[in-house]
């Protein structure tokens, strides 16, 4: 799963020089988490970020009501819409209210799309956005009214080799990225009206599977995670998406369900839900990874998400079975320094930030 941003430019360089960095300028504005609420009446957490040390405050009217069985959520570039992806059928749709971070529902939500979706991709520029559906074996895509948020199916039928486990749209916005277990990682281009073209499947190996794939901010390159034994990282060609293996051995990382890319290429990272664990990696100009100094990190009980901030400056991760965020801060000796915790919903699986 990929942060979210590049809305308006409220520059600052440091928060403490000597414990944070901020390596792209963004503010940090918003934060969103997907509660699954035990497959119930799901919801959306929304939370304000305070930009000096990252902690959380709920915003007015939080949580936000969403579809059954909440179980993704995922916004643009901008930080202008939020979608969740809901194991009832469909996909809810939400504008942002940039100035106190607060959800209306577009109108039509919540969407039809397959059966019981597993996660949602949002398109970086808000012109498309795909729901994997775990069911039906499937992708669901959507155009983006521009105007209004609202939904209209792209009409394809995209029927996967195996059931989706999670999505990505690349931050070019020209690639999506489908992890399928064991069945490897279907990539496909996307063409201009939101339909996409199938360029192939890369296979899972050396890694177990594919759970969950994150593209670093300057698609040069792919993380997959496998959900046993680490991640696999690949380089991005550049014309056509494909992948083209980097390391012939996993990258050893526990057993992560999650991975992202962010803060100007330079961190990935991983959330183990079997050891309650988060693993930083340094990335390296040619792809590879160097454990960050401390790694692995104690989060809450079953992190399922991860995500970074869009300043690069804190990380946030998803505590199904505490019902918690935990909160870091990036230090400039790369590596991560406890920030606290923030209550979240019930069984929250899924966090994406905004600027």
């Amino acid at each position: 799963m990929m942060w979210s941003g590049c809305g308006g430019h409220d520059f600052w360089t440091t928060q403490n020089s000597s414990t944070t960095t901020n390596p792209t300028g963004a503010t940090p504005k918003f934060v969103y988490a997907a509660n699954n609420n035990g497959g119930g009446s799901g919801s959306i957490s929304a939370y304000t970020v305070n930009s000096n040390n990252g902690s959380l405050t709920a915003t007015a009217s939080s949580p936000f009501s969403a579809g059954t069985g909440t179980v993704a959520v995922g916004a643009d570039s901008a930080g202008k819409l939020v979608y969740a992806a809901n194991a009832d059928g469909t996909v809810s749709g939400y504008t942002v209210n940039r100035t106190d971070g607060t959800l209306t529902a577009v109108s039509g939500s919540p969407f039809a799309a397959g059966t019981t979706p597993v996660w949602v991709a949002v398109d970086p520029g808000a012109r498309f956005v795909y729901v994997a559906n775990g069911g039906s074996s499937s992708i669901s895509g959507f155009a983006v009214n521009s105007s209004t948020g609202a939904l209209t199916n792209t009409g394809q039928t995209i029927t996967l080799a195996a059931a989706p486990v999670r999505a990505v749209v690349d931050p070019t916005g020209r690639f999506l990225y489908v992890s399928l277990g064991t069945g490897g990682t279907a990539l496909f281009r996307i063409n201009t009206d939101g339909t996409v073209v199938s360029v192939r499947t890369v296979p899972a190996s050396p890694c177990a599977s594919s759970v969950a794939v994150a593209v670093d901010p300057n698609s040069r390159f792919a993380f997959v995670a496998d959900g046993a034994g680490g991640i696999c990282n690949y380089a991005i060609n550049a014309s056509s998406g494909d992948l083209s293996l980097i390391n012939a051995s996993v990258i050893a990382s526990g057993a992560p369900v999650a991975v992202v890319s962010g803060a100007n290429s330079k961190f990935v990272f991983a959330a183990s839900k079997s050891s309650n664990q988060l693993f930083g990696f340094v990335e390296n100009a040619d792809g590879t990874l160097t454990a960050m100094s401390g790694s692995p990190f104690t989060v809450g009980t079953s992190p399922v998400d991860v995500n970074i901030d869009p300043s690069g400056s804190f990380v946030y991760v998803t505590n199904s079975g505490s019902n918690s965020i935990s909160i870091f801060s990036i230090t400039s000796g790369n590596s991560l320094s406890s920030a606290g915790t923030s209550t979240a919903g019930t069984g929250p699986v899924s966090v994406v930030l905004t600027q």
